[in-house]
């Protein structure tokens, strides 16, 4: 698949051919989907009126908060023909996510297009496409009901440029990407502006002519480049290395990056002899876009942090008595991924709550005798306490609120004041 102009009337046609239920095939399933639930909106934004097409699964709730995925066209393409060329409405259907295509603007020399920086990085265009998926994101939520922590993107060639520019300018927003025969643009690996972190899977072919895997000197980074600046991002520096067989007689190397406690959160897949493709793959009965779904699902985006999905979250409230017999016992905490989540109403404490931790009960109380600190942490017995009484003696009416068993170490980064 060429990153060019291509015959939209064909694909319009092979879109819309049909008032009736469509069903999509693939080796391994066959999915029923509707073109009922494929809608055409638009947007005013920065001066322009801007498109996209939204996908709706059956049985969506306003009661329950869903993903949103949006899947970005390459350069002279379009929202109709990024569909054709990868129907993510069957994972819509099974998965419940919304799913939107957007469209992008055409330059003055021609070809739509994504910029995927703020304007004042001096690129050739001017359009605020940044500001454009803020504002269909904030729609999302409101409509219907979208789960802000759970917002990923995907995109071919100039779309999955957009999605690393998500990525580095909007980490707080965006969970999870994966960019398809795409590279980053060498100034958003600049660690001296760095973000948040962000999950990321990417598929680039050896033999890509229109975006070479090794990058474009001074304009694009390597493939490689850009996994190892978000593996450190992320805090996963361990690395390991498959291959897979393919029918093709090409095969795919898959690097895995993943934190200590083993959360793997960059994916890059090498098809050998690819090109400027969306590839047609199966490594472990999957095929491409379920690959990146079922990567990008794992993960949600909390404070700025990336967290998987089964993380542990656990909730506070003030018990009636800070009595040993009632403090909440907490099991297999992992420090890397869990939360408490404090509510600070039930304690009267108001926001920003503070925190601190003590390598022993001894420090603990000598800390509460020079900072008025609200929540205190002995590391030693990993045990929670709240400080009702500031920087008086002792804890006044507050007290013990919570055990962690093994005494794992816990920062500030663990605590989500609600």
């Amino acid at each position: 698949m060429l990153d060019c102009l291509i015959d939209m009337n064909d694909i319009n046609n092979k879109i819309n051919s049909s008032k009736h239920d469509e069903f999509m095939f693939d080796k391994h399933k066959v999915t029923q989907v509707t073109d009922k639930d494929l809608k055409q909106k638009k947007i005013f934004h920065d001066g322009v009126q801007r498109r996209y097409l939204i996908y709706l699964p059956s049985g969506l709730s306003s009661k329950e908060s869903v993903p949103l995925v949006f899947n970005f066209h390459g350069f002279g393409d379009s929202a109709e023909g990024q569909l054709f060329l990868s129907d993510w409405r069957s994972l819509s259907e099974e998965f419940g996510f919304i799913l939107i295509y957007p469209q992008g603007l055409q330059l003055p020399t021609g070809g739509s297009h994504w910029n995927p920086d703020p304007n004042s990085f001096g690129g050739k265009s001017s359009s605020d496409d940044l500001g454009f998926v803020r504002r269909m994101v904030k729609r999302s939520i409101r409509k219907y009901s979208v789960d802000p922590s759970r917002v990923y993107a995907t995109g071919f060639s100039n779309g999955a440029g957009m999605a690393y520019g998500l990525a580095h300018h909007e980490s707080e927003m965006v969970a999870a990407i994966a960019p398809v025969s795409g590279l980053v643009n060498v100034e958003n690996l600049d660690h001296e502006t760095a973000t948040n972190p962000v999950g990321l899977i990417s598929f680039n072919g050896t033999d890509d002519w229109i975006r070479p895997i090794d990058g474009v000197s001074g304009y694009l980074a390597s493939a490689n480049e850009a996994s190892n600046y978000w593996a450190n991002i992320n805090n996963s520096p361990q690395n390991q290395i498959n291959q897979f067989e393919q029918a093709s007689t090409n095969f795919v190397q898959e690097r895995n990056f993943s934190r200590v406690d083993g959360t793997t959160t960059v994916k890059q897949y090498v098809v050998n002899g690819g090109g400027h493709d969306w590839f047609d793959l199966e490594i472990n009965g999957r095929n491409l876009d379920e690959l990146a779904w079922d990567f990008l699902s794992d993960f949600r985006k909390i404070d700025g942090r990336l967290v998987p999905i089964n993380a542990l979250t656990v909730a506070l409230r003030a018990p009636r008595r800070f009595k040993r017999k009632s403090v909440d016992i907490i099991t297999d905490f992992n420090p890397s991924v869990d939360v408490l989540e404090v509510d600070t109403d039930s304690f009267d404490v108001v926001n920003p709550a503070n925190f601190a931790v003590a390598a022993n009960k001894k420090m603990l109380k000598r800390r509460l005798a020079k900072q008025d600190f609200s929540f205190l942490y002995n590391q030693k017995k990993g045990e929670l306490f709240f400080n009702e009484n500031g920087v008086d003696k002792g804890f006044g009416d507050g007290g013990i609120i919570a055990i962690l068993k093994g005494a794992p170490d816990l920062t500030v980064n663990n605590l989500n004041f609600v």
